[in-house]
């Protein structure tokens, strides 16, 4: 007996959904828009009391504190090397052994070209161990991964976040830092051109 008509739309249509999910048509979607921030920051060796010396690429400009609510935290060495250092990095030697394994995972890497050129996040390559040298003009790649965050908890796109971040000026004699961040906040998506909604 020959299926009916009904019966073969039925077929059809369950075959063309299933190759939509087979070809990712049915992905995440990516909703909020990408963002760009300066920053002024001291550097964390005898900063003031409760300035910023760091940075939460959410939220912007923060004071490195004990509670380690921040992704990176600038310093100036006493030979006036300025470096950009990662959380875990900084907790490691001071947050409490129980707090170590909470804190974001945070990978950087040094890329080449200006900081408008840098439309995409790289996919490997980041350090997660290393403080990174700072100048003038320096585009450093971050990736940003927490465990515990909720941050991403609803999202299907991913457990991690991408940013960019560029060093404009060091006044060395003020101890000053400045530069300007951009943050995809869609997780699992790697775009970083401001005031859009990333594709991928």
């Amino acid at each position: 007996m020959l299926p009916s008509r009904s019966s073969r739309v039925l077929v059809a249509v369950v075959t063309l959904a299933l190759g939509a999910i087979a070809c990712g048509s049915t992905g995440p979607k990516a909703t909020r828009i990408s963002y760009l921030r300066s920053f002024a920051l001291f550097a964390l060796s005898g900063a003031p009391a409760n300035t910023n010396t760091a940075i939460s690429f959410l939220g912007g400009s923060t004071v490195a504190n004990s509670a380690f609510a921040f992704d990176v935290a600038v310093d100036i060495d006493a030979a006036g090397v300025a470096r950009l250092y990662p959380v875990r990095l900084l907790g490691s030697n001071l947050a409490p052994v129980a707090l170590q394994n909470s804190l974001k995972r945070v990978g950087l890497q040094v890329v080449g070209g200006s900081f408008e050129a840098l439309t995409e996040a790289p996919r490997t390559g980041y350090d997660t161990l290393s403080a990174q040298v700072l100048t003038p003009g320096t585009v450093i790649a971050a990736e940003i991964s927490e465990a515990t965050t909720t941050t991403c908890l609803y999202e299907l796109g991913g457990t991690t976040m991408y940013a960019k971040l560029v060093v404009d000026s060091i006044k060395t004699s003020e101890r000053r830092i400045f530069g300007r961040t951009v943050v995809d906040p869609n997780c699992g998506f790697r775009q970083l051109v401001p005031d859009s909604i990333p594709a991928r």
